[in-house]
């Protein structure tokens, strides 16, 4: 691993913060979403999940940057892979993401997306980090999936994404407060966004009819003032909320009072991207905002004409 080094300001990461407000577009948006930024979930959906491929084919696309997922194998190199376990996106099976070692890592190749294995390697960090740094006006939106006990991981994370985008149009989420207080020991000015787990919309999502059938029995996150005043003491700004859909109509005052605090505000859906741009036109006609952006699965014109016009 690179030795670690102090993050310089990152001014591309200040301005894309000061974009998300809406203040301007400083040059940011490609997909002009009316304001929203839209990120590619887990990359381009016509390569496989998560693969370098992926990452390439969204930060060189409409979008205005790609969502990915970072871990950290058990010899200190980070990888960009979603779950805990191997074997649903990756030609390994049923081994622990943090039990494997990089020349293991190495040796695994991608599924597409109909579960079939292909030629293509598991990427490192660096890999998709240097693919990024090309597209300086595009953002690499950097999930780390692994919780910690110390800082380490967390600031090694902000070295590599330093040392492979210079440029720093990249920033860190994690559903941890801890990894973010970490990171930012290492970032004192770039984006960070806390990503707020609804487990409400975790139960309607699931494929377990139980569960479906409990969801109601679960309420959805209260995020008020005090919430977010919390969030910016405890992690520094800037920083913002990524939350579902669910979290988000359970809050109706929420964009407004964000906005007043200068909390950026992203939303994701765990089910298809129609549905999520029809929930947006519904928050839209009760407050009058839209979030700052959103993490989509698909094309950004096909998500931009389910919201429809404002």
């Amino acid at each position: 691993m690179k030795n670690l080094t102090i993050n310089a300001p990152r001014r591309l990461s200040a301005a894309f913060a000061v974009a998300l407000l809406g203040l301007t577009q400083a040059g940011l948006a490609h997909a002009t979403c009316q304001g929203m930024v839209l990120h590619a979930h887990r990359g381009s959906p016509d390569a496989p999940e998560n693969a370098l491929s992926a990452i390439k084919q969204a930060v060189a696309g409409p979008w205005d940057g790609a969502e990915t997922d970072i871990q950290q194998l058990r010899d200190g190199y980070w990888v960009i892979h979603h779950d805990a376990q191997v074997g649903r996106t990756l030609s390994l099976q049923g081994r622990r993401v943090a039990d494997l070692d990089s020349t293991t890592w190495k040796e695994i190749r991608m599924k597409d997306r109909k579960g079939r294995v292909t030629a293509e390697r598991a990427p490192f960090l660096t890999d998709v980090a240097s693919a990024a740094s090309a597209y300086t006006d595009k953002v690499l939106n950097v999930e780390i999936k692994q919780t910690n006990a110390d800082c380490l991981p967390a600031q090694q994370a902000v070295s590599t994404l330093n040392q492979n985008l210079p440029a720093g149009n990249w920033f860190l989420t994690s559903i941890d407060r801890r990894q973010l207080q970490c990171a930012r020991r290492m970032d004192a000015n770039g984006y960070m966004g806390l990503i707020v787990l609804d487990t409400q919309a975790l139960a309607l999502s699931s494929d377990n009819r139980f569960a479906r059938a409990n969801a109601a029995r679960l309420s959805a996150p209260i995020i008020d003032q005090a919430y977010l005043s919390r969030l910016q003491q405890e992690i520094g700004r800037p920083v913002g909320i990524h939350i579902d859909i669910n979290t988000l109509t359970h809050n109706p005052g929420l964009l407004p009072l964000a906005r007043q605090m200068a909390v950026p505000v992203f939303t994701y859906f765990l089910g298809n991207d129609r549905e999520h741009a029809q929930a947006l036109a519904t928050v839209r006609k009760q407050s009058g905002l839209l979030p700052s952006g959103a993490i989509i699965n698909g094309q950004p014109d096909t998500f931009c004409s389910a919201l429809g016009s404002p």
